[in-house]
């Protein structure tokens, strides 16, 4: 999903809240839409609550997204926008509480801990989507990175062949890469 429309249309179809309104649901997730990367996409997304801390205070309404790079919330204001992002490696815990008839979704990172209030059956199909997605993400920046490693080796070798590096110079790099590699691997198998 990259438009705000589909993040709407994606709360349709899945049950989630998108608002009192279709103007609404889209205006909220037009922020989203606004901040989003050109190689970004959403894969979840949903409006909540914002930080809910008693009946009467809460910072409003706000859309929140699961991207394929990051975790992403915003709102519009009446003048500009508010806009947050959580990185994915930064993100700690996530858990459903109950506070009297309320399903609230805690978001525990780095940054701190947000709440969330949605709607008692959405509740757990967002915290069930965050979970199964976040994991899948993370494991493919994981690959895309070994990927990388991989290419580097590969350019450094191409340095050996034109002569610019010497062969202790490349076994030395080749040496450091493949330690770093078979660290991180067993590092993985460990978790």
């Amino acid at each position: 999903m990259k438009t705000a429309e589909e993040m709407y249309q994606f709360c349709q179809d899945t049950g989630f809240f998108s608002g009192s309104d279709r103007q609404w649901g889209v205006r909220l997730f037009s922020v989203l839409e606004k901040q989003l990367r050109t190689d970004e996409e959403v894969l979840i997304c949903f409006i909540g609550l914002h930080n809910r801390t008693s009946a009467t205070k809460n910072d409003g309404f706000y859309a929140y997204a699961l991207t394929d790079q990051r975790f992403i919330l915003g709102q519009k204001k009446l003048i500009g926008d508010d806009f947050k992002v959580i990185p994915l490696t930064n993100l700690q815990d996530l858990r459903l509480t109950k506070v009297t008839s309320l399903d609230i979704l805690e978001i525990a990172s780095l940054e701190g801990t947000i709440k969330i209030v949605l709607t008692e059956e959405e509740a757990p199909k967002v915290l069930t989507q965050l979970k199964e997605n976040i994991p899948l993400v993370t494991k493919e920046k994981n690959s895309e990175k070994q990927l990388s490693k991989a290419e580097q080796l590969l350019k450094m070798k191409e340095l050996l062949d034109q002569g610019i590096l010497t062969e202790a110079e490349f076994a030395k790099i080749k040496k450091t890469f493949l330690i770093k590699n078979t660290y991180l691997r067993r590092k993985q198998f460990l978790r």
